[in-house]
């Protein structure tokens, strides 16, 4: 019996140890797949970051600055983005893949300079399709690249050290991407960009479809009409100052009251002619000069620059931080968001839209405008000198002011008034200037939407130490678009009575 026990003891042990070396063999096998997964997956996602990460380039193609990018989606599409106007995109493969193409920049002047003298611009677009092929083409073999990168840096991770290892990652994921490509390239369905999707600003998508055609090509025409315009009210200001003697005003100060300009090159235009005509002598402009405030929109601010004027801008509730960065470096803009500016003895307060600081929407509700309103309340009252002007974009910021400035002069609206209220025992003359923009660069195409501003003239009184301005009368002055005809409107303030108007039409031009 104790034989037999010793021999059944030894089996036993036996097969605990041949189980336990079978335990850890499973285990060496199951912790090595596991490390080898793990590093898989670290290949994965090393090559999915990298080229989402560096899956970009930019390029110009003439007038135009474009951005094109790789970027995985569940669902595969292309895509055209236009930032202040939205995105058309089109389903036009199945591999979870989505190209872009993003428009950063249009040079207006060099894109306006290159469709002169072009009968059909789609022509001129036409001519751009090679260069834009070709960027296409170092695009794709950029991609292929990074592909091959990625791969490499997989191979690192993993542990491999001999060049001979890293080549064939480094060709792997070249040929991954080159194969992805080529499933593309097999599955690119043409048809389907004939029926896109556009995602943007709604009344924008009318604008995107026609600007080129019905917009840039037409700035020049405006542009010449625009100079007959401002000479032919040259000429009516005489006839208004002779339809009675009220109308016959001083004005030592000319201001020109600009709003809402909606990054619309033709409004600037329309501005440059008023104050070459008119010879203005400050423009003051109480916001939107944009529509979205992106980068884009900065670039056709430029003008400004050039007018040779002081420019003193308020923001709007469409205008962003990026915007007033962009043009607070030109040196004739001065950019109010909450403070007095003097000019020649002028004092003006402006106070910026409260929307600016908001990033996710274009526009501060009652309850943030109300707030806001206590705010430049507050700074009012706790002011010493009294302003000439009080700037604000939304007429709801000043409110609140018991005692507000002989003039306030706003915008938001679209809509060009007049208004003289009593208000604390003294008159207040409120000034909207509509649009100067006509609503935004849409409106190169609507002929019922004036381009507005209000020239203030101010007369001088005191000494040269202690200088006061009284705002004697008001001009609106509209153009409507290319029919050429203008609207000009006289309003004599502080002793004058009723308001003295003249509207015509531009030499050849015709009422339609």
């Amino acid at each position: 019996m104790n034989d037999r026990t010793a021999r059944s003891t030894g089996i036993s042990m036996q097969a605990d140890t041949n189980i336990s070396k079978l335990g850890r063999c499973g285990g060496l096998r199951c912790n090595k797949q596991l490390r080898r997964n793990g590093q898989l997956l670290l290949c994965a996602f090393i090559f999915l970051s990298l080229l989402t990460v560096f899956g970009k380039m930019n390029t110009v193609l003439g007038p135009f600055q474009i951005k094109m990018e790789f970027a995985w989606r569940w669902t595969g599409e292309s895509r055209l983005v236009i930032p202040p106007l939205g995105e058309v995109t089109a389903k036009t493969h199945r591999l979870p893949v989505a190209l872009s193409a993003t428009v950063e920049r249009i040079d207006l002047a060099l894109l306006q300079h290159e469709l002169m003298g072009i009968v059909d611009p789609d022509q001129y677009f036409l001519s751009i399709v090679p260069k834009a092929r070709t960027a296409l083409y170092y695009f794709l073999a950029k991609l292929c690249f990074i592909g091959g990168i990625a791969g490499l840096c997989g191979g690192l991770c993993i542990g491999w050290r001999s060049f001979q290892r890293l080549w064939r990652a480094f060709a792997a994921g070249f040929l991954m991407i080159v194969l992805l490509l080529g499933c593309i390239g097999l599955d690119f369905d043409w048809s389907a960009l004939e029926n896109p999707r556009y995602e943007g600003a709604l009344e924008a998508a009318p604008w995107a479809l026609s600007l080129i055609d019905q917009g840039l090509t037409q700035l020049p025409a405006f542009s010449a009409k625009l100079s007959l315009v401002a000479g032919n009210l040259n000429r009516l200001f005489s006839q208004v100052d002779k339809l009675d003697p009220l109308a016959k005003i001083g004005g030592d100060l000319k201001v020109l009251h600009v709003s809402d300009i909606h990054n619309n090159p033709a409004g600037l235009e329309f501005i440059g002619r008023v104050i070459e005509g008119f010879g203005v002598d400050l423009v003051i402009d109480t916001g939107d000069l944009t529509d979205y405030g992106t980068a884009l929109e900065t670039e056709l601010t430029r003008k400004i620059k050039t007018l040779g004027v002081k420019y003193v801008f308020i923001p709007g509730n469409h205008d962003s931080p990026e915007v007033i960065k962009s043009i607070s470096r030109f040196p004739n803009v001065t950019v109010l968001e909450g403070g007095l500016f003097v000019y020649n003895g002028l004092t003006i307060m402006g106070w910026t839209d409260p929307a600016v600081r908001i990033s996710e929407k274009l526009m501060a509700d009652l309850d943030e405008l109300e707030a806001e309103a206590e705010l430049v309340a507050d700074y009012w009252r706790r002011l010493t000198v009294r302003p000439d002007v009080l700037a604000v974009h939304n007429s709801r910021l000043a409110q609140k002011i018991s005692y507000p400035a002989p003039v306030v002069i706003f915008g938001h609206t679209h809509k060009a008034e007049i208004q003289e209220k009593i208000s604390g025992g003294q008159q207040t003359v409120w000034i909207n200037a509509g649009t100067s923009g006509a609503a935004g660069i849409r409106g190169l195409t609507d002929d019922n939407l004036p381009y507005s501003v209000a020239l203030l003239h101010f007369e001088e009184s005191g000494t040269d130490e202690k200088k006061k301005y009284r705002l004697s009368a008001v001009d609106s002055i509209k153009v409507f678009s290319l029919r050429g005809k203008f609207i000009l409107e006289r309003k004599v303030l502080a002793g004058g009575e009723g308001v003295h108007a003249v509207s015509g039409q531009t030499e050849g031009a015709k009422e339609r």
